[in-house]
């Protein structure tokens, strides 16, 4: 059964597809620095979605997260459950314009504003740089959250933080899998096929690939199969496609 559901592990569950894993068949993070830019968000303490961080003052996440009030964001973490490191009020975001809930996440895109500079460490809390092209399919790609293990109700959330290696799908291949069920847009960049997953809980998180020594956050965790399936590829916001638009709002601010 074909059922698409956004990959917040809090939120969301009522709509017909899913937000995205443990990283389904991911492994364990030992220490931040293969991820340094790994955000978590939370409320009342509790992690529900991931986050990239690009800056000291800005978050990239998905659109879907943040469609409420957001408390915390806490950066340096790789276990949820006992860290003490510093977590950073809100104190704005922004979707963007064209992102409909209804339309199956297109434009899934969000830009949160911390309260106060996120103190950078080398190797633990750095930003990442904003892809501005395209990759083609089959790129190797990293992607890397606190989402559950394993798809449904009974799926359950890590308390360290997970990364796998997946890769990306092309727009046409991606079509081909969900069928007529779902339409894969220019703004939308598939991965997964190759024995992995996002799933609930990584929402907002991201998509990385290493471009000649650099990484590039390529995407936001979307959507994905209802239960995980990696013969499904999951989502993310394509940030390339909206390039101009991510540059306008956090110039300067």
């Amino acid at each position: 059964m074909k059922v698409f559901i956004s990959l917040c592990a809090l939120v969301l569950l009522a709509h017909a597809a899913q937000s995205a894993d443990r990283i389904v068949n991911g492994q364990d993070a030992t220490d931040m620095s293969l991820t340094p830019w790994q955000a978590s968000l939370q409320k009342s303490g509790s992690h529900f979605c991931g986050g990239s961080v690009i800056s000291s003052t800005k978050v990239m996440c998905a659109a879907h997260c943040v469609q409420s009030v957001l408390l915390t964001v806490q950066v340096g973490v790789g276990n949820i459950k006992y860290a003490e490191t510093t977590k950073y009020g809100v104190s704005s975001w922004i979707a963007h314009p064209q992102y409909n809930l209804a339309s199956q996440y297109d434009h899934d895109y969000s830009i949160i504003t911390v309260s106060s500079p996120i103190q950078l460490i080398a190797n633990e809390v750095e930003p990442i740089e904003l892809a501005t092209v395209e990759y083609p399919a089959g790129t190797e790609a990293l992607i890397s959250g606190w989402g559950k293990t394993s798809g449904g109700i009974t799926g359950q959330i890590p308390s360290t933080l997970q990364f796998v290696y997946t890769e990306l799908v092309s727009q046409a291949d991606c079509s081909a899998v969900w069928g007529a069920s779902l339409t894969i847009t220019d703004t939308m960049q598939c991965a997964g096929l190759v024995g992995n997953s996002a799933c609930q809980g990584d929402s907002g998180g991201p998509l990385a690939v290493n471009d000649n020594g650099t990484w590039k956050l390529v995407g936001n965790t979307s959507w994905g199969q209802s239960r995980c399936s990696v013969s499904y590829p999951s989502a993310w916001s394509k940030n390339s496609a909206v390039n101009s638009w991510i540059v306008s709002n956090i110039a300067d601010n």
